[in-house]
């Protein structure tokens, strides 16, 4: 993409039963208590391109998530958590370049016979 920054992907970590924490990229347990100060500053910076989300989408992202994580500790299975981060991260980037989301929304030209609709 041309004139864009670089967005960088939030990683799940796993390390046995104790799973470090899924956006923040640190190795080791939850801290403690009343220190999660620093726990939003690194949510921030593993997860800014949420930004980039138009605001109905970010709250779409939020309630994604939360169901997302709070199955993912109920079943010890993060694979559909990073899945979807990657997919809401390819999301903001095509927010990041006004010409592809253009592209995205026009309408589609394709050679080759017509696809039936399906029947349900």
């Amino acid at each position: 993409m041309t004139g864009t920054t670089a967005v960088e992907t939030a990683e799940v970590r796993r390390s046995g039963p104790d799973y470090a924490r899924a956006v923040t990229g640190r190795e080791g347990p939850p801290p403690a208590d009343g220190d999660f100060d620093d726990a939003d500053d690194d949510v921030e910076r593993e997860l800014a391109w949420v930004a980039y989300l138009p605001e109905g989408d970010r709250r779409l992202f939020a309630e994604e998530m939360a169901k997302l994580m709070a199955d993912a500790a109920q079943t010890d299975d993060f694979a559909e958590v990073e899945q979807t981060l990657r997919e809401w991260r390819v999301t903001s980037e095509i927010y990041l370049d006004p010409e592809l989301a253009k592209r995205l929304r026009g309408p589609r030209t394709a050679n080759g016979e017509r696809v039936p609709r399906p029947v349900v």
